[in-house]
């Protein structure tokens, strides 16, 4: 008599994480989650999802502006964003809210959003009195304390130039509802980090990093002081673990390590010029770039991008890659691709539209992301669906 035939519900958890952990699509293991309860339950199971998105970052699938702008298709994440049509990503509906009191979003990282209240006109050193970090997949949120005064008089108003809040990974990186909140006062002569850790003290408590006349402490430039930044710190981005801002009084990066908390510099290409550019995970560790540039005559030669690539602290030029653009402006990294605002003319048409274009940071492949009715400064959206999507607060 023949053995009875083992069905795929039969096969035990830890054989099924492994199979499940191979779909390299979101979409893939989102529908093998409805197919049967056994496989519902391992693939919902936060544990698998860590492994999972740490295999697989989540792909990008829109911008999000006054309302959410998918991928659309043939783009490869337009299947992942249709789950998100119609979503409200404000948080508005579950923050608690009082007559005058709005809250704004400020930034979005790793499936939080950061929201500020309005100013405290009692308190100008800091511009906001309240803060929040919310899940908006799954309407949660955490009202952060009040920076304490002595953190606060660390930057005396006379001293302080601007002020910069965003979201930055945990300290506990195993732990997925670790997070950190980050705001840089920038003085004339010092830079403060005041952070927010919510893996301290049970419910989180802030803390200061001073990096006095911070030119001397880690940075490669030979001194000088933020009254004569002619801007500042700008364009802050976030790759191997590490934040980036522009310095273009000295056409540097600062360079912020958030495990160790350490400030360093490194130089930029001489001929990059006042373009713009977008930092970019390179293979084996290292930090790659994309910079925007056209040909001599703006009007007719074409849009490009050219693709460097940090080693041994000089930049080494990999690639020039053309666009079927006629003029665009970088937006962001995010979910492994920079995407790009851009104006277009389609081989059909010669009618000047306006969309997304966005470009594989590994394959550096250039595909049409979705067409857009106006500008509208917006941040960048990665994420699975909302069936894949585990608490992050």
């Amino acid at each position: 008599m023949a053995p009875p035939a083992t069905s795929m519900a039969d096969i035990p958890d830890v054989m099924l994480e492994e199979i499940f952990l191979r779909l390299t699509a979101a979409e893939d293991l989102a529908r093998a989650s409805t197919t049967c309860p056994s496989f519902r339950r391992v693939i919902a199971d936060h544990a698998f999802l860590r492994r999972y998105r740490a295999l697989h970052p989540p792909p990008l699938i829109g911008l999000l502006q006054d309302t959410f702008s998918p991928a659309q298709p043939p783009h490869p994440s337009a299947v992942a964003a249709r789950a998100f049509l119609g979503f409200d990503f404000s948080c508005s509906s579950f923050l608690p809210s009082t007559p005058g009191h709005t809250w704004r979003r400020v930034d979005f990282f790793d499936g939080r959003a950061l929201l500020v209240g309005p100013p405290n006109k009692e308190d100008r050193q800091f511009w906001v009195k309240d803060l929040a970090v919310c899940d908006p997949i799954h309407h949660r949120y955490v009202l952060l304390p009040a920076i304490p005064d002595d953190l606060k008089a660390l930057a005396p108003q006379l001293d302080l130039l601007t002020l910069e809040a965003f979201l930055a990974p945990g300290q506990n990186e195993e732990g997925p509802l670790s997070f950190r909140v980050m705001c840089v006062a920038q003085c004339t002569t010092k830079l403060l980090i005041l952070v927010f850790s919510s893996s301290l003290g049970g419910q989180g408590q802030w803390h200061a990093h001073t990096f006095d006349q911070w030119s001397g402490q880690g940075t490669s430039a030979s001194g000088g002081s933020f009254i004569h930044s002619h801007g500042g710190l700008s364009n802050r981005q976030f790759v191997h673990g590490c934040f980036y801002w522009h310095l273009h009084f000295r056409n540097e990066l600062l360079v912020l390590d958030v495990r160790a908390m350490e400030l360093s510099a490194i130089n930029l290409p001489p001929e990059r010029g006042t373009n713009s550019f977008a930092l970019v995970e390179a293979a084996e560790g290292m930090l790659g770039m994309l910079t925007e540039g056209y040909g001599e005559d703006h009007d007719s030669d074409p849009f490009w991008l050219t693709y460097s690539i940090l080693r041994n602290n000089q930049w080494h030029l990999n690639k020039v890659i053309q666009l079927p653009v006629n003029d665009a402006a970088l937006v962001g990294v995010a979910g492994g691709y920079l995407l790009l605002e851009a104006l277009y003319t389609t081989t059909a048409q010669e009618t000047l539209k306006f969309g997304c274009f966005s470009v594989d940071v590994k394959t550096l492949q250039v595909e049409f992301f979705a067409e857009l009715s106006k500008h509208l400064p917006g941040r960048l959206y990665a994420g699975f669906p909302p069936s894949l999507c585990a608490p992050t607060i």
